[in-house]
C-alpha cells in the first residue's frame, strides 16, 4: 500500500510540475511567436514598400507632367517582372482618389482594404499599411505637383508569413514539451531532495529548463530575422537596379550620366537601414555613398547583408549595383526579444516558485504519513502545507488583476472620453476599485469571524473574475464603473479571506511566515502580472487580456473550493485573529485621537500609498503611452518599481531591526521618494526633453526615477508598521490593534491617489512635470515628519 501511495505521489508531482513548466514554456513560445510574427512581418512590409517604390517613382515623374493617372500605360509592364520574381506578392494595383481600380497587375484583383495604419518614418508620408484577416496591403501615394491623385497598392497573403513562422516554431513546441516532461520527471523522481538542506535545486533546474528553451527561441528568431533582412536587402537592391536598368538597356555610357550620385544618396536617405550602396563598372566602384570607396573594387564588409544586382547588357560592359545592410538591424530586434524573455523569465519564476514550494510541502506531509516521523514534525509539516496551499490563491489573484495594469489607465481614459466626460472621469473609474476594496474589509472580517474565511476566497475570486470579464465586452462608462467596483469588492474579500485563513491555521511561531504570503503575493504578483500582461496585450489585445484574467480568477476559485481546506469560525476566534466590529471601531477611535499616529499616517503612510496608486499605477502608464512607449516597455518599467521595492524592503527591515531608528528610515524613504518623482518629472522638463536628442537618455532618466521611487517605498512599507507598533499608542492599546487600525486607515491613500493625480492632470495637463511637483510635496512631508513636537501624548481616555 505504501509503495502504491508513493508511486501515486510521484506521478502527481510529475504531472503538476510538468504542467507548471509546460505552461511557462508555452507562454514563452507564445510571446516568441508573437515577436517573430511582428518583426518578420515588418521586414516583409518594408520589402513591399521597396518594391512599390520602383513603380511609384516612375509614375510620380509621369504625373508631375500634368497627366492624369489613368493615362499611365506602363504599369502592367513594370509590375509583371516584380511579381514574377517574388511569388509572395498577391497583387499590385493602382487606384484613383475614390478607391476605384485604374490599373491591375494581373494578380488576385484585391481591392483597397479598409483597415489602415500610418507607417512611421520621415520617408513614410501618406504611406499606409492596410490589412484584413487574409491580406497585408502597403499603399503608397501617387502625386502630381500639387496633390495626391491616386495610390499604389501592393498586397501579400498573411498565410505566407504564418507558414514561415509556424515552420520555424513547430520544432520548438516539441522541444518545449520534452523539456517540461523532463523537468516534471526530474523533480518527482528526485523529490526526496526536498527534505534535504538543498531545497533550491528544483528552482535551479527550472531556471536551466527555461533558459535552454529560451536559447532555442532566440536562435530561431535570429534565423528568421536574418532571412527577413536578406529579403529586404534584395528588394532594395532590385528597386535601385530597376531605376538604372533603362540607362543600361539603351546602351548609354552609365559613367557619363550625371546625377547618379544624388540618386544613390537619396535612396540611402529614403531607406536609412542601408549602410552602403554602389555602382560597380567592370569590377571597379564608380559611384558609392561613401566617396572614399570610389575607384577600388567593391569590398564586402563583415557583419553586413549584401545583395548585388547584375545589370549587364548582352555584349556590354559588366555593370552591377550593390546594396549593403548591417546585420545590427537583426540583432537589435533580437535584443528586444531577449529583453522581453528576461522579463517573462522573472515573472514565470515567481509563479513556478509558488507551486514548487507547494509540491515540496505536500510531499513532506505524504512522506510523514507513510513513516514513523515524530508527531511534532508531522504537525509542523502539516501546518506549513496548509499555508502553502493558500499561497497560490492570493498570488495568482494579484497576477490576474495586474495583467491589465500596463494598459488599464489608457483604457479608462478612452471609456471616459467615449462617454463625453472630462479626464477626471478616468481617475474616478480607477479610484472605484480601491474605494470598494477598502469598504468591504470590515464586513468581510466580520463574516470571516462568524463563519469561515474560505467562502470569502472563492466568492471574492468569482466577483473579481466577473469584474474583469465585463471589461472585455466593450462596456460603457457605468458598466466599467460597476465592473471595477465588483473587482474591488472581490479582491477585498479575498484579501480578508486569505488573511483570516493564515491567522487560523498558522502557529504562533509561524505568524511571520504567514504574513509573508501577503507581502510576497502582492509584490511578486504585481511584478509577474505587469510583465506577462504587457507582453500579451500586443498580441491578444485588451479584450483578450481581460478575458484571460477573468479565466485565471475563475480557475483559482475552483482551486480554492477543491483544494483549500475549510476553517471553522471557532478556529479563527481561538487564533485571536478576528475582532468584532465594536472592537475595530473602538481601536480606530483611539487611533484617530493620537497625534503621533495621525502624524505618521498622513505624513508618511497615506502619501506613500497615494503615490503608488496615483503615480505608479495610474499616471505612469498614461504618460509612457503618450510618449509612444511600447506596451511591453510600459510593463517592464513598472516591473522595475516592484523589484526595487522587494530588494530595498529586505535591507531596510534588517537595518531597522538592528538600529531601531524607524523615524530615520521613514524620513529617508520620503526624501528619496521625492527625488525619484522629480527624476520622473524631469523627462517632461523642456530643457531636458528638448536637448536630449533621443529617447534613450529620457528612458534612462525615467527608469532611474522609477527604481529610486521603488527603493524609497522599500524604506517605508515595513518600517512604518514597526514605527506604529513601537508607538505610545501601541504600548497602551496593543500592537495588533494599533497596526490593524493603521493598515485600515492607510488605504485612504489608495483611494485618494488617482483622484489627486487626475485633478492635477486636469489643471496642469498630462505633463510629467506634474509628477515632479508631487515629488516636491512628498519630500516636504518627510521633512515635516522629521520635525518632532516637544511631547506626543495618546489622546484618549482609558
Amino acid at each position: 500500500m505504501s509503495s502504491t501511495r508513493k508511486f501515486i505521489g510521484i506521478l502527481l508531482t510529475a504531472v503538476t510540475m510538468t504542467f507548471v513548466a509546460g505552461l511557462s514554456l508555452l507562454l514563452l513560445l507564445y510571446v516568441g511567436h508573437g515577436e517573430a510574427t511582428r518583426t518578420y512581418q515588418q521586414f516583409q512590409v518594408e520589402k513591399l514598400i521597396a518594391q512599390g517604390r520602383i513603380i511609384q517613382n516612375s509614375m510620380d515623374t509621369f504625373l508631375r507632367g500634368g497627366y492624369p493617372v489613368r493615362q499611365f500605360v506602363g504599369f502592367t509592364t513594370m509590375a509583371a517582372p516584380i511579381m514574377a520574381s517574388d511569388d509572395t506578392i498577391a497583387d499590385m494595383a493602382v487606384f484613383d482618389q475614390r478607391g476605384q481600380t485604374v490599373s491591375a497587375g494581373g494578380g488576385e484583383s484585391i481591392t483597397l482594404l479598409p483597415k489602415a495604419t500610418p507607417m512611421r518614418g520621415d520617408d513614410m508620408d501618406s504611406t499606409y499599411l492596410h490589412e484584413d484577416s487574409m491580406y497585408l496591403q502597403v499603399v503608397l501615394p501617387l502625386r502630381n505637383r500639387f496633390e495626391q491623385v491616386g495610390s499604389l497598392a501592393i498586397s501579400m497573403r498573411k498565410s505566407v508569413i504564418a507558414e514561415r513562422i509556424e515552420a520555424s516554431f513547430r520544432p520548438l513546441l516539441y522541444a518545449a514539451a520534452g523539456a517540461a516532461v523532463g523537468f516534471g520527471l526530474l523533480v518527482s523522481i528526485g523529490a526526496s531532495a526536498f527534505r534535504s538542506k538543498r531545497r533550491r535545486w528544483p528552482q535551479y533546474a527550472y531556471a536551466l529548463t527555461f533558459l535552454a528553451v529560451s536559447a532555442l527561441v532566440v536562435a530561431t528568431l535570429i534565423s528568421l530575422y536574418s532571412g527577413g533582412a536578406q529579403i529586404k536587402t534584395k528588394a532594395l537592391a532590385d528597386s535601385l537596379g530597376q531605376r538604372l536598368t533603362s540607362i543600361v538597356q539603351f546602351g548609354l555610357n552609365i559613367t557619363e550620366i550625371r546625377g547618379l550620385e544624388e540618386v544613390l544618396g537619396d535612396y540611402q536617405r529614403l531607406n536609412p537601414d542601408i549602410s552602403a550602396a554602389g555602382l560597380i563598372v567592370d569590377r571597379i566602384v564608380t559611384i558609392h555613398t561613401d566617396k572614399m570607396a570610389v575607384g577600388a573594387p567593391w569590398k564586402s564588409t563583415k557583419g553586413n547583408y549584401e545583395y548585388i544586382v547584375d545589370l549587364t547588357r548582352s555584349g556590354g560592359r559588366d555593370i552591377r549595383i550593390a546594396v549593403a545592410m548591417p546585420a545590427d538591424i537583426v540583432y537589435r530586434q533580437v535584443l528586444r526579444s531577449v529583453k522581453n524573455f528576461a522579463a517573462l523569465f522573472v515573472a514565470s519564476a515567481f509563479v513556478a516558485g509558488v507551486f514548487l514550494q507547494l509540491a515540496g510541502s505536500v510531499r513532506r506531509v505524504r512522506d510523514d504519513s507513510d513513516s514513523d516521523a515524530d508527531p511534532l514534525a508531522q504537525k509542523v509539516n502539516a501546518e506549513e502545507a496548509d499555508l502553502k496551499l493558500v499561497k497560490p490563491v492570493f498570488f495568482i489573484a494579484v497576477v490576474a488583476e495586474h495583467l491589465t495594469y500596463a494598459f488599464l489607465p489608457q483604457f479608462m481614459y478612452g471609456v471616459a472620453e467615449s462617454a463625453g466626460l472630462p479626464d477626471g472621469g478616468a481617475s474616478a473609474l480607477f479610484m472605484t476599485y480601491y474605494l470598494c476594496f477598502a469598504l468591504i474589509l470590515v464586513p468581510a472580517g466580520h463574516f470571516a469571524q462568524h463563519f469561515s474565511p474560505r467562502p470569502l476566497m472563492y466568492i471574492g475570486l468569482s466577483l473579481a473574475a466577473l469584474g474583469l470579464g465585463l471589461l472585455a465586452l466593450h462596456p460603457d462608462f457605468y458598466l466599467v464603473l460597476g465592473a471595477r467596483a465588483l473587482s474591488g469588492v472581490g479582491q477585498g474579500m479575498l484579501f480578508i479571506g486569505v488573511q483570516s485563513y493564515i491567522l487560523a491555521t498558522a502557529a504562533e511561531n509561524r505568524k511571520t511566515q504567514g504574513a509573508s504570503i501577503i507581502v510576497f503575493g502582492f509584490q511578486g504578483g504585481m511584478i509577474s502580472g505587469m510583465a506577462i500582461g504587457s507582453l500579451l496585450v500586443t498580441q491578444m489585445g485588451p479584450d483578450g487580456v481581460f478575458a484571460l484574467a477573468a479565466g485565471i480568477a475563475i480557475f483559482m476559485a475552483f482551486y480554492t473550493l477543491s483544494i483549500v481546506p475549510n476553517v471553522s469560525s471557532r478556529a479563527l476566534q481561538d487564533s485571536k485573529g478576528g475582532a468584532s466590529l465594536q472592537v475595530l471601531f473602538r481601536d480606530l477611535s483611539r487611533a484617530m485621537r493620537s497625534f503621533e499616529f495621525l502624524r505618521t499616517m498622513f505624513l508618511i503612510g497615506v502619501p506613500a500609498k497615494a503615490v503608488l496608486t496615483g503615480v505608479v499605477i495610474f499616471a505612469l502608464p498614461v504618460l509612457m503611452a503618450q510618449a509612444q512607449y511600447a506596451q511591453e516597455d510600459i510593463g517592464q518599467i513598472l516591473m522595475v518599481y516592484g523589484g526595487a521595492v522587494v530588494l530595498a524592503s529586505g535591507y531596510a527591515s534588517r537595518s531597522v531591526d538592528r538600529t531601531g531608528r524607524t523615524d530615520q528610515a521613514l524620513f529617508l524613504g520620503s526624501l528619496i521618494s521625492g527625488v525619484g518623482l522629480v527624476l520622473i518629472g524631469l523627462t517632461g522638463w523642456p530643457p531636458v526633453a528638448n536637448q536630449a536628442g533621443n529617447t534613450g537618455i529620457l528612458t534612462v532618466l525615467l527608469v532611474t526615477g522609477v527604481a529610486v521611487l521603488g527603493i524609497a517605498h522599500g524604506f517605508i512599507n515595513a518600517p512604518v508598521v514597526t514605527h506604529v507598533a513601537n508607538s505610545e499608542l501601541a504600548a497602551t492599546n496593543g500592537e495588533s490593534a494599533t497596526t490593524a487600525a493603521y493598515r485600515f486607515l492607510e488605504r485612504l491613500g489608495h483611494v485618494a491617489g488617482p483622484i489627486i493625480v487626475g485633478q492635477l492632470f486636469i489643471f496642469g495637463g498630462q505633463d510629467p512635470m506634474v509628477i515632479a511637483w508631487i515629488g516636491g510635496g512628498v519630500a516636504l512631508l518627510g521633512v515635516l515628519f522629521l520635525i518632532k513636537p516637544a511631547r506626543t501624548q495618546v489622546g484618549y481616555e482609558r
